[in-house]
């Protein structure tokens, strides 16, 4: 791929993961929002329809979308398999919870933005569910690749209806760092949804970032206000500068 044709993608990719409000296209396939028997296909809109907005970003009327941020770090000197992320209907009452972290096997989450803990984003989560346009993790300690370990998406409804996404993080070969990377691929949080990291490395810690690129707050609702509030581009991601010698 030519350094040109990789900065149109950039651009392309950039406008198609957030938003504006004023279009009219959803995410397909794997922007899973509700699970009824239709959205193991495509998904379904969330309020009224919106189109990806016109240059860079979601539009000059959608605002930057800010993170939700968590530590996931690994106290053991062995690694651990299978550890699960989120997942509020499961962990909010787990006895491994204290002042709002929660420990299993050694591995400790926690809620990197102050005044926030980990178990109050579970309880948002299962209240006001959203859905992410870009994941950013960083390695904070211990091997830096375990921020390309491969993580499952598994959410389900209360019909018993299950998806499961396979998601590997992969390091953009144009970018100088190499502790951290971008994931841009759409999906939805609920209360219901894990992310299953096949391995937490011994003695690593990392943050997710979750950008969310709608948000849903019933409680907007009753001011009269959409419930689906829609978030523009962080622009985290920068598109490399082409110079023509």
């Amino acid at each position: 791929m030519s350094v040109r044709n990789y900065i149109q993608n950039a651009r392309n990719s950039a406008n198609q993961n957030y938003m504006s409000w004023t279009g009219d296209a959803a995410p397909q396939n794997g922007g899973y929002r509700n699970l009824d028997a239709k959205q193991f296909n495509t998904a379904a809109p969330v309020g009224a329809q919106m189109r990806p907005a016109n240059g860079v970003g979601g539009g000059n009327n959608a605002p930057q979308s800010q993170p939700y941020i968590l530590t996931i770090s690994n106290a053991s000197a062995t690694a651990v398999s299978n550890f699960d992320v989120l997942g509020a209907f499961t962990y909010i009452g787990n006895a491994g919870f204290s002042n709002g972290s929660l420990t299993i096997s050694g591995v400790t989450i926690s809620s990197a933005i102050s005044n926030v803990n980990y178990q109050q984003f579970l309880y948002q989560s299962m209240q006001q569910p959203f859905s992410v346009g870009l994941t950013y993790i960083e390695s904070v300690a211990g091997a830096s690749s375990q921020i390309t370990q491969t993580f499952t998406l598994n959410t389900q409804d209360a019909n018993g209806n299950q998806l499961l996404r396979t998601i590997v993080p992969t390091i953009d070969p144009y970018q100088q760092q190499s502790t951290i990377v971008a994931v841009k691929q759409e999906y939805s949080i609920d209360g219901f949804t894990k992310l299953t990291f096949g391995q937490i490395a011994a003695s690593a810690a990392f943050r997710v970032h979750f950008y969310p690129s709608t948000n849903i707050n019933l409680a907007a609702g009753l001011q009269g206000a959409n419930v689906a509030q829609r978030f523009g581009n962080p622009n985290i991601v920068g598109v490399p500068t082409y110079i023509q010698g």
